[in-house]
């Protein structure tokens, strides 16, 4: 079957799958052709994995209290109403600080969360951590054991995990303040980093505290990216930032995992600023909640284009549409989209050109690879395919499911474009604006 390389770099290709009654190709007169401009949409939607974030954590703490289970209902709540479509989970293990076995009990909350999680329609970000109050964390051992403990949570739920931080080290995760791990030997933090590679699905990314953990543990890991839990604080995020750290995270590409939260107002904090830095190093994510006096000087205007433009936003421009063809002959579709974020999107998922007609669809499924929309780039999609081989009516649409089985007929894990009058949430598609007519 032929494939096309548009000029952006995408691969389009032609995987069809005939309805009852397809023919093979015949020669007939060509198709009647029709092209469709695409209004811009300045709505701000939730789509997966990607945006402002709902904060929560919960606690493990010694006397069996401190477990705050996350709630399904309020979760979807805050995508629906509030475009929330990440949940920020951190797990403070601070009963398993000098214990070498999570409970089963304690697993299976943990795994309850997961659950929760996948109800509402919406992915985590994950981070597990023994205090919030001090440096008592575990010692290395006792940390490896425990990754491989949660690590099988992690990967059988790992189809709404958009990424685990590094976490387990020092006050909050964070890697600082830490009873256990010195500064000056990274010989340990390379052993919990390498048991995260290994517990943690290759699908899913990591996330370090700073450029210099992964510029010293692991630089050339595409997997392993950034959470800057003070961005915009001081002139160098107090201390996330050292010698040419900037020019090197800028440098590692849109499709680098770079999220987190400010947490002090400076010159550097306006709105301004914060969007070119944003733009610079590629933001998917961002806490919403904190640091209240950064945001807030954003304006309404500031936090909204955040939120419209936080990871990818993919908006569709223009499409050459087969609008009437001879049933079983051979047609042409091209689409022309653009990627308004500030991110690539982090996850590869099927791109599919859909023909409906009642309960029936003939999917054509083009080879694209997500992870390539980088910011401002053409995206142009070609599709060489059959006509069904039935006469009738088919709206055409474009489908951007997810990739995991658990979730891919699921609408709220679906690729909403930034296109006014196209999605259909009941679907989970975006509808092109024009119907193929099929005749005999």
């Amino acid at each position: 079957m032929r494939s096309f390389l548009g000029r952006a770099g995408t691969a389009a290709a032609a995987l069809v799958v005939l309805l009852p009654g397809a023919a093979h190709a015949a020669v007939a007169a060509p198709a009647t052709m029709v092209t469709r401009l695409y209004p811009k949409s300045a709505a701000v939607f939730a789509n997966p994995g990607r945006g402002f974030f709902t904060y929560t954590e919960t606690h493990l703490l010694a006397d069996g209290s401190g477990y705050v289970p996350l709630d399904a209902a309020a979760l979807a709540e805050a995508r629906t109403t509030e475009s929330r479509s990440l949940v920020f989970r951190i797990f403070y293990l601070e009963k398993y600080q000098s214990t070498d076995t999570i409970s089963r009990e304690d697993r299976q909350l943990i795994r309850d969360d997961f659950t929760a999680a996948r109800a509402a329609g919406v992915k985590m970000v994950v981070r597990f951590a023994y205090t919030a109050e001090s440096d008592q964390d575990a010692t290395p051992e006792r940390t490896v054991r425990h990754i491989a403990q949660l690590g099988q949570i992690v990967a059988a739920n790992a189809d709404v995990v958009t990424a685990v931080q590094a976490g387990f080290i020092g006050q909050w995760g964070e890697w600082y303040y830490t009873a256990h791990f010195t500064r000056t030997d990274w010989q340990d933090r390379r052993r919990v980093l390498s048991a995260l590679f290994a517990a943690i699905p290759a699908t899913v990314p990591i996330q370090v505290r700073t450029p210099q953990m992964k510029r010293r543990l692991a630089p050339n890991a595409t997997r392993l990216g950034i959470h800057d839990d003070c961005f915009l604080a001081g002139d160098d995020d107090y201390g996330t930032y050292t010698a040419d750290d900037r020019e090197w995270l800028a440098a590692q590409g849109a499709s680098t995992l770079v999220g987190g939260e400010t947490c002090d107002p400076s010159q550097r904090s306006g709105w301004d600023n914060a969007n070119d830095e944003m733009a610079a190093y590629h933001w998917t994510y961002l806490n919403p909640s904190f640091h209240e006096g950064v945001l807030e000087s954003w304006g309404e205007a500031g936090r909204e284009e955040a939120a419209r433009r936080l990871g990818y936003r993919i908006r569709l421009l223009k499409a050459d549409l087969p609008a009437s063809a001879k049933a079983g002959t051979r047609t042409t579709a091209q689409i022309v989209m653009v990627n308004e974020g500030y991110a690539a999107p982090l996850q590869n998922r099927p791109v599919r050109l859909v023909l409906t007609s009642g309960t029936r669809s003939q999917y054509i499924s083009l080879r694209a690879d997500l992870r390539t929309w980088t910011p401002g780039k053409a995206i142009i999609l070609k599709a060489d395919f059959t006509v069904p081989g039935a006469p009738g009516t088919y709206p055409l649409s474009l489908s951007l499911p997810d990739p995991m089985v658990k979730l891919a007929a699921t609408p709220a894990y679906a690729v909403r474009l930034a296109t006014d009058g196209v999605w259909d949430e009941t679907t989970g598609r975006n509808s092109l604006g024009v119907s193929l007519i099929v005749t005999r």
